[in-house]
């Protein structure tokens, strides 16, 4: 009876797992296509998110590049501390741009969030024909990963979607597993802020969180 409650709770957790998803909303007559970042939190209550998207160098024009995101409902209201365009990028996969983005919520009674939902949306126009990738990644450098609802913990993401875009359109990706075993500690990572300073995650947190 016992093996039978935590096989039935293992099955259940792998089930609510944390992901986050690209998926097309959107094309203009200009041949830009609107993408949205699709978080599925389950029972996790969340109060900010770090992710990036990884495009083609030479494949895309990022539409608005300084500020290529659009905060999503979510977890709106969020004060963003990472939102840009970054090409050239330190650690970054051989032959890709990143489109960096983190946004945490101030302290409050309803700052925790959770179900699935848009986190946030861009904008691209493809520059030649495909197949051309549209990828959310997470390595030792950049990690996606969620902030929890006190402001402190952190949980990073089970599982991260893709795109395929071609010349006729889309093809979705699935959601592929994320190789968890060379992640640094909490509040090792480094972002960069808005204003070009580098800050801990933890420093970004504990900025939101001070009173």
């Amino acid at each position: 009876m016992v093996f039978t409650v935590l096989l039935t709770l293992l099955v259940a957790g792998a089930v609510r797992a944390q992901t986050l998803e690209l998926r097309q909303v959107g094309a203009a007559d200009t041949g830009a296509i609107e993408i949205a970042v699709i978080a599925e939190l389950a029972d996790t209550r969340a109060s900010g998110i770090s992710f990036y998207v990884a495009i083609p160098e030479d494949a895309f024009a990022v539409i608005g590049a300084e500020r290529p995101f659009a905060q999503g409902p979510l977890l709106a209201p969020a004060v963003e501390f990472l939102n840009e365009t970054m090409a050239g990028a330190i650690g970054a996969p051989e032959g890709m741009v990143l489109l960096p983005y983190a946004a945490v919520r101030g302290p409050g009674a309803e700052r925790g969030r959770t179900g699935a939902g848009e986190v946030a949306r861009f904008a691209l126009r493809p520059l030649r024909s495909g197949p051309l990738a549209i990828s959310l990644i997470s390595t030792a450098i950049y990690e996606a990963k969620l902030v929890l609802d006190d402001g402190v913990g952190e949980r990073l993401f089970a599982g991260l979607g893709r795109l395929e875009w071609h010349a006729g359109g889309r093809e979705p990706g699935q959601s592929s597993p994320v190789d968890l075993s060379n992640a640094p500690a909490p509040g090792s990572l480094r972002e960069k802020s808005a204003a070009g300073r580098w800050q801990s995650w933890a420093e970004i947190k504990a900025g939101v969180t001070a009173p």
